[in-house]
Order: structure tokens, then sequence, then C-alpha cells
């Protein structure tokens, strides 16, 4: 239990900081540093390299990792994470890549934390109500400081919600620490589209 809360808080720290250099040095910089992430860990991960120079990078993951992934693909979820933001700074603008880092960050990590500690009634996919009403709170909450409109972060957050539950662990590319960022991007890209043709700025 306790390794679960610390690597959602880590979860939820490491992902908000990207917002630092989306911001100073635009998207590009999220782009670069999740295939930095990629071509430095992901080898280092999938063949167990073990040395002085990749240490400390076990020494986290003893830390934060789960047990199955340890014996797996150890920080998969992390490289789920840096391939769904590749496609998101790739395919998207500013605006949108932050509201995916937030929905990432807070969502994901709230829902799983409450969930933990104090989920008892059971929904779908061991997705919690305490959890997912939690991450949906805190998510519209955090949401609505960056687009300004509490409508936009209900239903922003309403889509990461389904996009969540209808994740799974299985493989890379159905994480949700790679769903979520790109469903949550395509779906805010349509719904601002949507918006602006029907006249009203966002």
């Amino acid at each position: 239990m306790k390794k679960e809360i610390y690597r959602k808080l880590f979860h939820i720290v490491s992902i908000l900081l990207l917002l630092i250099p989306l911001n100073i040095f635009g998207k590009y910089s999220i782009t670069i540093l999740m295939i930095l992430m990629l071509v430095i860990f992901y080898p280092i991960s999938r063949y167990k390299i073990k040395n002085k120079l990749t240490e400390p990078f076990w020494i986290l993951l003893e830390f934060i990792e789960r047990k199955e992934n340890m014996e797996t693909l150890p920080a998969k979820q992390a490289f789920s994470l840096a391939l769904g933001l590749i496609i998101v700074s790739l395919l998207f603008d500013k605006n949108i890549t932050t509201i995916s880092i937030i929905c990432l960050a807070i969502y994901d990590g709230v829902a799983t934390i409450v969930g933990r500690f104090f989920g008892k009634v059971e929904i779908i996919n061991k997705r919690t109500l305490e959890g997912t009403t939690a991450g949906f709170i805190a998510n519209v909450f955090i949401l609505f400081l960056f687009v300004k409109d509490i409508w936009i972060s209900i239903l922003i957050t309403i889509a990461t919600v389904l996009i969540e539950i209808s994740s799974s662990k299985d493989d890379i590319l159905t994480d949700d620490n790679f769903t979520i960022p790109v469903g949550v991007a395509f779906f805010s890209w349509f719904l601002f589209l949507y918006l602006k043709g029907i006249g009203i700025n966002v």
C-alpha cells in the first residue's frame, strides 16, 4: 500500500513538473524530454542493465515500482507516458498539451490514492466510486484554474474518466499513462473546434 501511494505521489509531482519546461521552452521541449527518456532508460530497463551509472534508476524503481513490473518491464508506465506525450506534443498546441498533462497527473493520481485508502464501492475494472469521485473533483478544480471555464473543465474531466476506466495495464499502448494524454488531447481538440464553430472563443 505504501509503495503505491509513493508511486502515485511521484506520478503527480513528476508529471506536473513538465509544465515548467513546457511554459518556458514550448511544447517541443516535452517531445525532446520524452524521447530522451525512452532512448536512455528503455534499454536500461529492457535489458536490466545494472552498474554504477544506472544504480540511481534502480534505487528509485525499488522505492516506487510495482512488483509485477519489476519482473517484466520496469518503468513500463513511464514509457507509456513518454510515448503518449510525444504524440500529444507533436500533434497538438501548447494549451492542449497542458490539459493532457494536468489530466494525467491529477485525475489518475488522486483517483488511485483515494481509491486505495478509502475505496469500498467498486464500479468497473477495479476502479472505485470514492477514487473516481475524488479524482473527478480534483481534476475539474485544477483544470478550471487553467481553462477558466467550469463546463469545459467538467466535459474534459468526464472524457478523462471514461478513458481511464476503459484502459488496461496489459500493454504500453493500452495503459492509462498513454491513453489519457492522447485521448484527452483529441477530445479537447474536437471540443475546442466545435466551440469555435458555434462562435465561442476558447
